[in-house]
Order: structure tokens, then sequence, then C-alpha cells
């Protein structure tokens, strides 16, 4: 990791501040950027305006994993253009596709070279950047704008809190968000094969696999997105783990102890469930390097199934399906009615209650020369001229106004594909501030009972993260080798896990593995274990049940 000098970041004086974050008008050192001067060789001249060039700043940021179609420049476009006109600067963007956002940030944070600003959702790593001088505390420019107070509180900010009790991040706001996360299934097919049942239990399910298996064996029932190296296995690669109670590179608090669910009774059997499930040619055979294209278009053409995501990626929009999607219906399946034996009890199969923040977030670097003019980027990115063209887009064009609401026209704003990639500039609003307009364009193109299903089914997930309350990892603070160490644990899950699955290991050798594991990495759930018993009192008031099991 690169080393970076360490500096204080002075502000200006009330005067001079309120001069540096008008958009034209003052100059860097606080005095006039224009003047008025006669030409004097000509007489009666009118006085001219100079005025000084848009200063150039630079952001990294992640694209969320809404790229930009073709043919649009991430760094001039309508979206982006907005923002350096509110902000009077001008930007350069830098947007790594999603499959090497990971990468790319870290090369970057170690290259000790920095951008003026930088987004990123891994805030452990910025974090640890920071701390070595790589970004600044922003609380004083926090604390006197109003414009960015309007979208992210002072609670958030506390939340966004380093370890170290600085506030680097601005972080995403997550107060639209639907709650929960779970399965979600294709309802069509359930209807096709099973009489538009939820199967009740894990076995179950797999009957229901095997009988579309049977009927359609091009089907890739079960896949899986390679998101990163770190944590391989997401999307498709999931169900079977969450109806465990085990989801990979998490943790359960047992008896007073957390514990990885790597280490867990559950998590083997789920393992083993998987590998059966490969060897029977119901899990893709590629799932181990599946990248984003290919889970896609494997969704799209080959009958993937199975999905476990986030609630909020499930709210219904006016988006037309693509024409081999029409018959698709994806649905929020309900919790199991009888788990399987193994599972020490239900509640660990459930979802948990999300904060008011994400883990995305904004960075201001140290080595930026005008932190005063990224700031500015910041609030732009806070303004509500902002907001509405990403989430309705421009009146007249995107939306009406029928009285006191706004009406969207079919195939607009967030409907139209085209325009869909100005979601991910909701660094501060929250990508799930969508959900209004989404919603309302969805009621007038979607099928009413397709609707109203998933509807439901997101009331259902909510209910369900409610139960179960907000988890310890949202506020422990671990040591920085701890930190340091968990993307190392996550890769040696998921290593371990693919062997296992493809048979490349046995049974025995994976209990080794588990062994293994925690003689590595076990310090990091005790050192889980030793905040929540130091602090217990704290968590409960932040809405941390787990605390207590």
């Amino acid at each position: 990791m690169a080393k970076f000098k360490k500096h204080s970041n002075v502000l200006l004086t009330a005067a001079a501040l309120v001069c540096s974050m008008t958009i034209s008008g003052c100059s860097d050192s606080g005095s006039p950027s224009a003047t008025s001067t006669p030409d004097e060789s000509k007489p009666g001249a009118s006085p001219q305006t100079k005025t000084s060039a848009p200063v150039k700043l630079k952001l990294f940021m992640g694209n969320s994993g809404m790229a930009h179609p073709d043919g649009v420049n991430p760094s001039d476009n309508p979206y982006i253009n907005l923002i350096k006109e509110k902000s009077g600067v001008d930007l350069e963007l830098e947007v790594p596709g999603y499959q090497d956002f990971k990468t790319k940030y870290n090369l970057m944070l170690s290259s000790g070279s920095l951008p003026d600003l930088v987004h990123s959702w891994y805030p452990t790593e910025a974090y640890r950047t920071a701390d070595q001088g790589g970004f600044i505390d922003l609380k004083k420019y926090y604390d006197q704008s109003e414009a960015v107070k309007k979208v992210i509180t002072p609670e958030m900010m506390e939340l966004a809190k380093s370890p170290s009790g600085h506030y680097y991040r601005i972080p995403m706001r997550n107060t639209s968000s639907p709650q929960g996360a779970g399965v979600a299934v294709r309802y069509d097919m359930l209807v096709k094969y099973n009489d538009g049942e939820y199967p009740e239990s894990v076995d179950g399910w797999i009957e229901f696999m095997r009988k579309v298996h049977k009927a359609e064996p091009n089907a890739l029932i079960l896949s899986n997105r390679v998101a990163n190296t770190d944590t391989a296995l997401g999307f498709g690669g999931l169900p079977i783990f969450f109806w465990y109670g085990a989801l990979p590179y998490d943790y359960r608090v047992q008896d007073g102890r957390v514990i990885s669910n790597f280490m867990l009774p559950e998590y083997r059997e789920a393992v083993q469930t998987m590998k059966m499930l490969y060897e029977e040619g119901i899990l893709d055979k590629e799932f181990a390097t599946n990248d984003n294209v290919k889970y896609g278009d494997k969704k799209r053409n080959r009958d993937v199934l199975f999905e476990y995501n986030q609630a909020d990626q499930f709210i219904p929009t006016g988006q037309a399906k693509l024409p081999q999607e029409q018959h698709m219906e994806w649905q929020l399946s309900p919790a199991l009615k009888q788990y399987p034996a193994v599972l020490k009890d239900p509640k660990y199969a459930q979802p948990y209650e999300g904060l008011p923040i994400t883990d995305h977030g904004i960075y201001i670097s140290s080595q930026s020369k005008h932190p005063d003019e990224a700031w500015k980027v910041i609030e732009a990115l806070a303004s509500e001229e902002l907001h509405d063209m990403i989430f309705w887009g421009k009146e007249g064009e995107d939306y009406t106004v029928q009285g006191d609401k706004k009406v969207p026209i079919e195939g607009k704003g967030l409907s139209d594909k085209n325009q869909y990639y100005k979601l991910h500039l909701a660094i501060l609003f929250g990508f799930s501030d969508r959900k209004d307009s989404s919603i309302a364009a969805a009621q007038q193109v979607m099928n009413k009972e397709e609707f109203d299903r998933r509807m439901e089914g997101l009331k259902t997930w909510e209910g369900y993260a409610k139960d179960k309350g907000r988890r310890l990892s949202h506020f422990a603070q671990l040591s920085d080798e701890a930190n340091r160490k968990r993307g190392e644990a996550n890769n040696f899950i998921s290593q371990a896990t693919f062997e296992a699955i493809m048979g490349r290991i046995t049974m025995e050798q994976f209990d080794q593995k588990v062994t293994e594991f925690g003689n590595k990495y076990g310090f990091i759930y005790e050192e889980y274990t030793q905040y929540m018993n130091d602090h217990k009192d704290k968590l409960r008031g932040f809405g941390v049940k787990e605390v207590d099991w």
C-alpha cells in the first residue's frame, strides 16, 4: 500500500468559503476572478469581462453494473454535463467496467497516485488509504453545506465514520430501499411445472429443478455470476446456501459467538447439495467462470431459474422486456415452511434489515490541488435538478405533470434502457430513489397480476428483514490486520467451495480446508465476538438483535 503525505485540510474563512462555493465570480484565492477593464484604445468601448476557465478535475468511479451504452461518453453526456454546469468544474471521468472495478480500484489505491475524487463501494480499503493520508476529512465541508445535508443526514455521516473516527466518506443514502433479500424464481416456470405453487422445502425445490431439467435439458437451472475474485459466489450461485442459512462470506451469531458460515455443518451440507446438482447437470458447469456478460446471457437465453439478490433489485419498472424475455416472470419466493434438519434455527435463513446508507461513497483525494472545487462536485451530486434528471428525466419528454403528480411517459425516463446508465450517478441519493418513478411507470405497462405479485413479494421480504434486525458487521470495528485479511479469507472460501462442488477435492479434504481456515482466519471472528460483547447496549440501540443470540 502506498504511503501518502499527511496534511491538515484548513477551510477558508466563512466569507471566503461563501465566495469559493459560488460557481463563478471568485478565484482560487478568493479574489475576484472576473475584472471589468475598459479598452482605452477604443473610446466609448464597453468594459470587457474576463472569466477564468473551469478547473479540471478527475473522478474515478464505478458504474455499479449500469454500463454506458455504446457511443455514450462518460465525461460528456447530458447527466454528467449537468454536474459540470452546477459545479463549474470541467470533470473527466474514469469508469472501469463492473467486472474490473475492484482490481483497478485496488491498483489505483496502491499506486499512490489518486485522482481528485473517488467513488467506490469498498469503504474498508478507502479508509485504510485515508488513514495513511490519501483522502481528506470532509466533516467541515459537510457542516457548512445545506445542499448535502438535505440528502445526507448527520446520522448517516456518523454511520459512515471510519474506525479511526474520521469523516472521509460522503455515503450513499438508502432510505427509499425496499428491505430484505432472498431467492427470486422464474414464476412462469413454476406455473408450467408446479401449478404455480412455491415448494416448501429444499427437497421440494430440488424435485422441481429435476422436473424442469428432465423436460428442458438445455436449461441452466442454477448458474453463478463471478463479480470479483474475492467473493466469487454470487447471485444464481447462492440460493441453496441461503436456504441452509449459511451464505458464503457471511457469519452467524450462535451461543454468544460469531462464527464464519464456512465453518458450519449447514455450509458443508449446502456444498454437498451443490455438488450433487453439479453432477446431475442442474448446476451450470461454467458456474466458476461466468462473468457478468455470460451470466446475463444465460439468464436471458438458457433459463436460469433462480437468483439470490437484494429486494431493491426487484422494484418493478416500466422497462419493456427483451423479445426473448417476454414469457419470463421473476418473482420473490416466500420463506421455506420446512427447513433442512441440519439448520440450527430458521432465523439464520432470513435476511437482515439494512442501514439508511450503503457502502457506496465519494471521497476527495489529499493530492487534489482544488478540494473546494471537488466539494462543489459533491454538492452538484446532491442537487434537486440532478435528482429529477436521474429519476424522472425531462418534463415534457420523459414525464408530464398532472395536478401535483409526475406521470411517466411510456418508454421514457428510466424505462428507456438507453437512459438507464444515468442511475449510477445517484452516488448520494441512492439507487432506490428510483422506486417512486419506476413503480409509477410499471403500473402503466406491467401486467396487473404480475405487478401485484411483485409488490406482495417485496412486502413479505421487508417483514422478514424487520424481524431479524440489523447486522453486527455494519458496526463492528476490526483491527487493520483483520480488515486486510478479509479479502484473502473470502478468496479461500471461494476456492475451497468451488473445488469441492466440482469434485476436485473430496469432502474429507474440504473438512481439512475448513480446519485450515479456522487456524488462519478464525481471529477475525474472535474480534467480531469481542466487539459484540464489549458494545452490546450500543448495538441494541442500533437495532442489532443478534447480539443476544
